[in-house]
Formats: C-alpha cells, structure tokens, sequence
C-alpha cells in the first residue's frame, strides 16, 4: 500500500508539471516577452543597446519555452517522444533547443559586457543598432557551428523483437517477428562522446563560463557606477542610466539563481554511469527542469520591479490601448449614426417626393373637373 501511494506521489508530480504547469509557462510566458517587446522598442528604449539585446532576449524566450513544453505535451497527448517521429525532427528539435538554451546565456554576457563599456566610454550612443545586429549575427553563426555535429551522431534504426505464440493440437510455434523503429539516440560510434563529453560542454556553455563571465562584468558595472555617481553630480541621463543597470542587473541575478543550479544539476546527472534512475531523482530532474524554464517567463515582471521607467512606459501602454479602443468605439458609433442620418434622409427624401407627385396629381385632377364644370 505504501508503495502505491508512493508511486502515486511521483506521478502526481509529473502530471501536475504536464497538465497545468507547462501550459500556463506557455501562456504567460508569450504574454510577458511580448509586452517586454512593446514596451522596449518604443521611442523611449529602442535607440540604447541594452534594450535591443534584451529585445534579442525575449525572442529568444518565446522560443525555448515553445521548444522545451511542446515535447512534454506532445508525450503527455500521445504517448510517445516527439523527438522520435523521424530523423528530421530529432536532429532539428535537438539542435535548436540547444542552440536556444546556449544564445540565452550568451545574449546576457553580451549585453553585460556592452553595458561596461558603454558605461567605460569604449563604445558610443551611436550606430547602436548596427553593433547589436553584428554581435547577434555572429553570435548565432558561431553557436550554429558548435551544435552542427547533432546533425552527423543523432539517429538509429533499431530492430525490435515481438513473438507470436500460435497453439495447434499437439505442437506450439513461437514466431518471432522483427519491427523497425527510429529512436533518437547517438549511434554506436558517437555514443561515448555524446554520454560524456556533450554534457561537459553544456555544462561550460551554458552555465560555467557565463557564470563567471557574468560576475566579473557586473562587478565592473557596479563599480564604474558608484564611482561615477560619487565623482560626478548625478544628472537626469545618469539617473537613468542607473535605472536601466538595475533592470540588467535583476535579469542576470535570476539567470544565476535559477539556470546555473538547475543546468548544473541536469549535466551532472547526465554524466552518471547509470542509464536507469530512479522516481525520486526522475522528479527531481523535472523540477530542476521547471525551474530552469521558469527564468524564462520571469523578465517582464524582473523589469515591471525593478525599472521605474519600464513602468512608466508600461502605464503609457496600457493608457494608449484604452484610448485607442475607445476611438475605435467613437468611430464605430459615428459611422453608425451617419448610416442612420443618411437612411433617414433617403427616406424623407422618399416620402417628400411622393407627397409632391401627390399634391401634383390633386392639382391637375382639380383642374381638369373645373374645365368640365365651365363646359
């Protein structure tokens, strides 16, 4: 009994995660990157760096949340691994959820790094769209080129056995049929690399090297602003300059208290000699997984929280939509009342033009009987 129960709790877990947790990352986790989005690109963000690389950022969000939750719901609804429909689908779900988990670390490196300088005077205001598109475009070529080899180790056949027992009066036949079937796994000769060094890099990719990189930027950043603030009178642009190294700074603080753990966590356990594991850890990894995936969703409201002018902007947002809508009422009501003005006039015209034909007729039939009269 206590181990049913036990059972029980595992899977409780698990389907809690697949049935309401993964849908709901996937509702507010589009909703908030796309406000981010809105909110950024307006006229008051757009033209500074930071805020095209955090814009670069939300996409980049929208997209590993739709790539990591659809495998989960796609083996929840049918009962099998999306990534093993065929060779095309493992290869290009793999890696693109690679590449999409290691531009997300990547892209908060860059931005960090642009800030230092930015704040150091290396890099000015201008052509600040032209630095971001560059970075960017080559930063995805070179992260494209470190996760290519998917697409030469993923991918096996493999022949499994199924036996048909067939009974006659006095022998018993045991056929034994073979099926093909794809399963997205290396193949034999990639198997050691990807069992212990794709981990490795991984980890290094996505975690460590970000990591440290990270705290030694925002250190900088953190120094070069109390220093300036202390050297110089703060005016209104360093004041929000300093708002805006805020909302960078909560974005990476969450990016190393929730990805670095949980990834550090997943490639540990990858590494493990054991191909089988038990519930426990098994749901213990879907959590670590969760909490990774969680960061993702959590930058609208990190900048809502920390920047005063990302919610001044968002107050002006929410204001112009309201606006906007009851414009459109104002409009609809207008064309609706001229409709009717005009429907009424047609028909006054109508009416009026049938009472003068009217009055026309009386007239001449008055006439006509007073000529008969005087005859």
């Amino acid at each position: 009994m206590n181990v049913s129960r036990y059972d029980m709790w595992h899977d409780t877990i698990r389907l809690g995660l697949v049935r309401i947790f993964y849908p709901c990352l996937m509702i507010f986790g589009t909703i908030g990157n796309i406000l981010c989005l809105k909110i950024l690109l307006r006229k008051r963000f757009r033209r500074q760096s930071t805020c095209q690389y955090l814009c670069i950022l939300a996409v980049i969000d929208i997209l590993f949340i739709y790539t990591r939750s659809v495998r989960y719901l796609y083996r929840y609804m049918f009962q099998m691994d999306l990534r093993n429909t065929s060779l095309w689908m493992c290869r290009s779900f793999i890696f693109f959820s690679s590449t999409l988990s290691h531009l997300a670390s990547w892209i908060l490196v860059i931005v960090s790094f642009d800030r230092y300088f930015i704040m150091k005077n290396r890099f000015s205001y201008r052509n600040a769209g032209q630095r971001v598109m560059i970075t960017t475009c080559f930063l995805i070529l070179i992260i494209s080129c470190i996760n290519a080899h998917y697409f030469a180790i993923l991918g096996i056949t493999m022949k499994l056995r199924t036996s048909n027992h067939q009974k006659s009066r006095n022998l018993s036949n045991d056929t034994q049929n073979f099926i093909n079937r794809f399963v997205c796994m290396a193949r034999t000769e990639s198997k050691h690399f990807f069992r212990f060094y794709q981990p490795i890099i991984d980890l290094l990719l996505v975690a460590i090297i970000p990591f440290f990189l990270l705290i030694f930027a925002n250190i900088g950043i953190i120094r070069t602003t109390v220093r300036t603030n202390i050297l110089r009178k703060t005016s209104r642009r360093q004041k929000r300059n300093n708002r805006l190294t805020i909302m960078l700074l909560s974005v990476i603080l969450s990016f190393i208290l929730l990805t670095c753990p949980s990834v550090i966590y997943i490639c540990v356990n990858r590494l493990q000699s054991s191909l089988r594991f038990s519930d426990t850890k098994l749901v213990v990894l879907d959590l670590f997984e969760a909490l990774w995936y969680t960061k993702h969703t959590l930058n609208f409201l990190l900048y809502t929280l920390s920047g005063q002018d990302f919610r001044r902007e968002f107050r002006k947002l929410i204001l112009c939509s309201k606006r906007n809508a009851s414009k459109t009422l104002r409009h609809r009501r207008h064309r609706q009342q001229k409709g009717g003005e005009s429907i009424f006039s047609a028909n006054s015209y109508v009416s009026t033009h049938r009472t003068s034909s009217i009055t026309i007729q009386l007239h001449q039939t008055q006439t006509k009987t007073t000529v008969l009269w005087t005859n």
